[in-house]
């Protein structure tokens, strides 16, 4: 995925809170993208900013995500905290497999974490939002 990613209304639950955290961790995603397409003098600098931003990111926004299934009693909310915790798990392996100087490693780690998100949001985090929005 060479292309930075572009907010798409189809990635929309109907929940503001979950949807703007949506929207800024794809935002932090494309930090990375930049990062990793950016001048190779400042790659190492700026990857290891943006990584850490986007890690601190990806625990608040899962964890309010799963709080906010425990508040209207979703029954998948222990299954849908193992997908993230392998998701994060991923992300940590991912981060220490990145090379300090080799740019297509930054470029990869941002493909596969595009693709776990919008997977994610099209499929699992469809699923609850749906039960959540009877409840609202």
């Amino acid at each position: 995925m060479s292309e930075k990613i572009e907010w798409n209304d189809s990635y929309l639950l109907g929940i503001p809170e979950i949807d703007n955290q949506h929207k800024k961790l794809l935002e932090l995603a494309n930090d990375l993208h930049e990062a990793a397409a950016g001048s190779e003098e400042n790659y190492k600098l700026n990857m290891s900013k943006v990584l850490k931003k986007l890690t601190d990111y990806t625990v608040y926004h899962f964890s309010n995500e799963e709080d906010f299934m425990r508040k209207y009693g979703y029954a998948g909310v222990d299954i849908h905290k193992t997908a993230h915790d392998n998701f994060i798990g991923e992300v940590n392996h991912q981060i220490k497999q990145l090379s300090d100087d080799k740019k297509e490693d930054g470029m990869r780690f941002y493909s596969y974490m595009v693709n776990w998100v919008l997977t994610h949001i099209a499929k699992a985090d469809k699923i609850w939002a749906a039960y959540v929005k009877t409840k609202l």
